[in-house]
């Protein structure tokens, strides 16, 4: 397992109080809940649907991203309880940067001495299918220019690490028993709601029977996602200027309406944009993600011969 640097003392890196302490001022708690990822994996729809529970409180925002040093670990412990309900049984937030080692590295050396009762929730998908869309994702926002396999080359791109579960879950296990983790697909999630969210609800000990009509509503996904052209960026930045905000709303909705201000995404070949000693590694994570949850994952397209 590759080392990490360094973690600071919460002492000095997060200061504002006992992390042995789950209350804290104004109200405010310690989480007992953390969906740890995997970015694009579906952590989204499950932060909506476990903030219907009455008995969960998710985190507003979603993502707080506390345990990570370069975000907001130095807003410290005060911070961090005062985005939770202590009334609630359940308190929990969703940070998928919490499995992006080693972009982000010392998540779980952090997170343990502050909650090392709280139990984690990771869910994965198919590493290809998790790659595509994360680059479909980036691509929408303009964050990427040139091709999945252009893209792959830069040394700092996350995609293959985000997908490499085995990797991410083992740094977790060091300090967490497997029995305060719980690993499924998102694919079960979403085409086996019910019984995926009464295991989720079991797992944190409320009501598993609880139901709610928007259970049936699918959120965030990947397909039919669209990348603003060169002329709807000049469009936008000219509708914040002073002179655009003059101009009537109307004349807005005629130039979204008769324009190609965007275009479809087409979705990615990953395995063609990836190298055999890429793919590889992938399959091996994979298959050590099979010993560590007692999976099979069958369904995933990386165990396909090229």
């Amino acid at each position: 397992m590759e080392s990490s640097t360094p973690v600071k003392p919460l002492s000095e890196a997060a200061p504002g109080g006992d992390p042995g302490t789950d209350s804290g001022p104004a109200g405010g708690a310690l989480p007992n809940l953390i969906v740890i990822g995997a970015q694009k994996c579906g952590t989204s729809v499950l932060h909506y649907y476990l903030s219907l529970h009455p008995e969960v409180s998710m985190s507003r925002p979603k993502e707080l991203n506390f345990f990570i040093e370069e975000r907001n670990w130095p807003r410290g412990l005060d911070w961090y309880r005062a985005q939770f309900n202590a009334d609630a049984r359940v308190r929990g937030e969703a940070s998928p940067n919490y499995s992006a080692f080693p972009q982000h590295q010392g998540v779980p050396e952090r997170m343990h001495p502050v909650v090392p009762g709280a139990k984690l929730i990771y869910m994965v998908r198919d590493p290809l299918e998790r790659i595509a869309a994360h680059w479909v994702h980036n691509y929408a926002k303009r964050r990427e220019k040139g091709t999945l396999a252009e893209t792959l080359v830069h040394p700092r791109t996350s995609y293959v690490t985000r997908s490499l579960y085995a990797m991410q879950l083992e740094r977790y296990l060091t300090v967490y028993p497997k029995e305060q983790v719980l690993v499924f697909q998102q694919s079960e999630l979403r085409y086996q709601r019910t019984e995926t969210l009464r295991t989720v609800f079991e797992f944190l000990g409320v009501d598993p029977d609880f139901s709610h009509p928007r259970f049936e509503q699918e959120r965030h996904k990947t397909s039919g996602k669209t990348r603003a052209t060169r002329l709807a960026v000049g469009l936008e930045r000219l509708g914040r200027s002073r002179r655009g905000r003059r101009l009537p709303t109307n004349f807005w909705l005629v130039l979204d309406d008769r324009l190609p201000l965007r275009r479809q995404i087409k979705r990615p070949d990953v395995r063609a944009a990836l190298s055999p000693e890429t793919l590889a590694e992938l399959r091996a994570d994979a298959e050590r993600l099979r010993e560590l949850t007692g999976r099979d994952f069958s369904n995933w397209k990386i165990w396909d011969s090229p």
